[in-house]
């Protein structure tokens, strides 16, 4: 990759403040006024992009917005803060969703669940072959990544209604088309089963029918016409979360959505003929690729310098269909044909300041002086090389 240059720099203003910059390791104490109250916080501040927002880490690993103007005292405590433990943040979650819900602990891993054990466990291994499989696809490309001491939270939902009753103040309105996504504020990715496993069991119980072992259980996911799209939905929020816990991006900071929502499709791909659903990363995904194919055919690709300058094309129902199969596209012409200038361009991902915005000019400006080329010559190559796929 190019260095950026000294005017290139400027033009991209105060983007980059150092290496995971926190401000302190140490305990911050902040006395905030919160709906006529006053509380105590805990946790440790991070830098923060706006001048109107702190943005603490609490020892659960949430980070959490505080308002400037609400904060009534701040102090700094000598000793470091401490994360939860596994055992701390099991008892939290206990607490949190109550006795409905069981843990399914895992290497990397603490799942929330109200479905069924069988289930919970299945989708335990395949997270963690996801793990296993991310770190050796960046090690392998030496992108010096720093995988997470704390537990991962995954929380999974029996069904659809069980889901929204819990996330609709995350996701609003919008909750009832989406299967699951990753929090960056939370941390967490949030799941519900597609496969309904849990109610087909209860349904062979009423009927006086064994529901069989476990094996022959997760098989029933996999025959399930939703399958591939429970699959799908797993790796691709599991990959999010492992992005952004591994030191390649940083929480509710500047991330093209081009770059984040086309890596979680690269990564992906299921494959429905292994026992667990998932094998391999950077396999062609069909779906996105006739899709794309599609679109270049009856000349309605989205305008290419739209997709790097801004995130709007992701959140239009009109074009986020689109959208998300022109950025895999993208990360799959990318890593398949300029990979060195791809590993550089993700570390500088891991610089941005938590809460700081890009203008289109700033984004652009990154991407082109990464990739040595302009963007229509990157959108030019781009095309010749899935003519040929």
């Amino acid at each position: 990759m190019r260095a950026l240059s000294a005017r290139n720099v400027m033009a991209l203003g105060l983007l980059f403040v150092g290496f995971w910059p926190m401000a302190s390791e140490a305990v911050d104490k902040l006395r905030v006024e919160s709906h006529g109250e006053v509380v105590l916080l805990e946790g440790r501040l991070w830098d923060s992009g706006d001048p109107t927002r702190l943005l603490l880490q609490r020892a659960d690993n949430r980070l959490q917005k505080v308002e400037v103007t609400d904060v009534l005292e701040r102090s700094k405590d000598a000793t470091r803060l401490v994360m939860h433990s596994r055992a701390q943040l099991t008892a939290a979650l206990k607490q949190e969703f109550g006795d409905n819900f069981q843990i399914h602990a895992t290497s990397h891993y603490v799942i929330c669940f109200n479905t069924v054990p069988e289930y919970a466990r299945w989708v335990g291994s395949l997270l963690e072959r996801l793990y296993r499989g991310f770190y050796g696809h960046w090690d392998k490309r030496r992108a010096a990544l720093t995988p997470s001491t704390a537990p991962l939270v995954v929380v999974i939902h029996r069904n659809q209604q069980s889901f929204l009753k819990h996330v609709e103040g995350d996701l609003g309105e919008t909750a009832e088309f989406i299967p699951g996504y990753y929090n960056q504020e939370s941390n967490r990715v949030n799941l519900y089963d597609l496969s309904r496993l849990s109610e087909r069991q209860e349904q062979l119980a009423v009927q006086g029918v064994r529901s069989g072992s476990p094996a022959v259980q997760i098989q029933r996911v996999l025959d399930h016409p939703t399958a591939e799209r429970n699959v799908a939905t797993i790796i691709h929020e599991g990959t999010h979360q492992l992005c952004f816990n591994s030191g390649m991006m940083r929480r509710l900071s500047y991330t093209p959505l081009w770059l984040s929502e086309g890596m979680a499709i690269y990564f992906e791909t299921p494959q429905l003929s292994s026992p667990k659903g998932w094998t391999t990363i950077g396999g062609i995904n069909r779906y996105s690729l006739n899709y794309y194919k599609l679109l270049e055919r009856d000349g309605k690709l989205l305008k290419f310098d739209e997709i790097i300058s801004s995130d709007d094309v992701f959140r239009s129902g009109k074009t986020v269909r689109a959208a998300y199969a022109q950025s895999w596209a993208l990360n799959y012409f990318l890593q398949k044909t300029k990979p060195q200038q791809y590993q550089d361009f993700l570390k500088l991902q891991r610089l941005h300041v938590p809460l700081q915005q890009l203008s289109a000019k700033q984004r652009q400006v990154m991407f082109t002086e990464a990739f040595g080329a302009s963007l229509t010559q990157i959108e030019n190559q781009m095309r010749v090389y899935f003519s040929k796929l």
